[in-house]
């Protein structure tokens, strides 16, 4: 029976060291393949994250370099706006459409003193047009007649015992303003039996050419049509 009992004991013993062991084992193997999964999700994750964090920079980039392009893209815009502001302002300058103001000669012509006949003076209006001609060709960059803007459309004509400039009648004397090169404009009418020679000693009339640093001209105060002639269009053919 004390055999049998000690058996029993031992065989107790055994089995409750073996049960021990086994679930030591076990647990080391589930803890251990535990472990394993969530490492292997870890990695899995950090992986995604790795990846949309490279997406996010990749847009990232597309966005900043999208923006870059906006902003060459408004900077050329306003480059092309100020180009065409400074042309149109150039153009309409030379339209006569602003005051303006710089160096050059003043030309007077009046009848001589003493005397009272002023219709030598106004049957030779059209020495004022010889005069703008010779403006002209010397390098004039604005004119003006008796406070009248010279432009393309001026029209000067007699009418009665006025001179008609831009539909509006001026009374002598003449007084012409042009904006220049002074030297240049004033050697361009008193050159020897040049516009001015001929006005004091042919027509008897009192002419002079006055330099000056800086002369005021107000700007052309009507609309310029164009009712019969447009512009053409023409084709640019891209090779």
């Amino acid at each position: 029976m004390k055999k049998n009992s000690l058996s029993l004991l031992i065989l107790s013993v055994l089995l409750g060291m073996l049960i021990i062991i086994e679930f030591k084992t076990v647990d080391k193997t589930t803890g251990g393949l535990v472990s394993s999964q969530k490492a292997n999700q870890l990695s899995i994750e950090l992986k995604s994250l790795t990846d949309r964090k490279k997406a996010l920079e990749k847009d990232v980039q597309e966005l900043e370099g999208r923006i870059q392009e906006y902003k060459d893209s408004e900077a050329e815009k306003n480059v092309l706006v100020k180009n065409l502001k400074e042309d149109t302002k150039k153009y309409e300058t030379l339209a006569g459409y602003y005051d303006v103001s710089g160096p050059g000669v003043i030309i007077t012509i009046k009848k001589q003193q003493g005397t009272n006949d002023e219709t030598v003076l106004l049957y030779n209006y059209d020495q004022i047009l010889t005069i703008i001609n010779k403006l002209n060709a010397a390098g004039a960059e604005a004119i003006s007649i008796n406070g009248e803007r010279y432009v393309l459309s001026t029209e000067i004509h007699l009418s009665g015992d006025k001179v008609i400039v831009n539909g509006n009648p001026i009374m002598t004397p003449f007084e012409i303003k042009c904006i220049g090169d002074p030297d240049i404009l004033e050697s361009a009418l008193n050159m020897r039996f040049g516009i001015i020679y001929q006005l004091r000693n042919e027509w008897n009339l009192d002419a002079n050419v006055k330099k000056q640093d800086n002369i005021k001209i107000s700007r052309y105060n009507k609309t310029i049509e164009f009712k019969y002639a447009k512009p053409v269009e023409y084709n640019v053919k891209v090779k």
